[in-house]
């Protein structure tokens, strides 16, 4: 399967496998902990049907083993071409910025349908969002260096912050603009 390429989120998965094989339920207890269904498109049904997906395409393996409990239980674990599949994807991620869509580009463009004083009022509404995002974010790194994250992972934290800030900046930047 070389041609398979991988998705965000079955590089997300992936990338837990990695740290060590792990049963479908620690997978959803570590992208719960780590917070990840905020970042990744991961969530607890996803999970299975990708590593199924994953499995088919020769990327992961499963070995069925018994638990203390005499249950049947399935551990993933990366195969040597997920491995590589996977190192080669967080490489165009690190190198590939997306074009990412906004929505508030949609209101923006079509504002002229609205009263300027409702977009002035959801434009303040959206940069107090913003802020809070922020606030969010910030409290996520104190969670981060509190639990010994590496550096390399609070990076989820704080690029974040710079995006956001600069979309305050854009917001002030519009409404001076618009309104003067």
């Amino acid at each position: 399967m070389n041609d398979y390429n991988l998705s965000n989120a079955e590089a997300a998965l992936m990338g837990l496998l990695s740290e060590q094989p792990m049963h479908p339920y620690q997978i959803e207890k570590e992208v719960k902990y780590r917070d990840m269904r905020f970042w990744t498109e991961l969530s607890m049904s996803s999970i299975y049907k990708l590593l199924r997906k994953l499995e088919k395409a020769g990327l992961v393996i499963k070995k069925e083993e018994k638990s203390p409990e005499n249950r049947l239980r399935k551990l993933y674990s990366l195969t040597s071409e997920g491995e590589r599949k996977l190192k080669a994807k967080i490489g165009t991620l690190l190198s590939e910025p997306e074009h990412t869509r906004w929505n508030v580009d949609i209101g923006t463009y079509n504002s002229n349908l609205i009263s300027e004083k409702d977009v002035q009022e959801a434009m303040h509404e959206y940069r107090l969002s913003l802020r809070e995002k922020i606030i969010g974010y910030r409290k996520l790194k104190e969670f981060l260096i509190e639990t010994g994250c590496p550096p390399h992972r609070l990076a989820v934290s704080t690029r974040p912050v710079y995006l956001l800030e600069a979309e305050i900046n854009w917001v002030n930047s519009y409404l001076k603009g618009k309104f003067g």
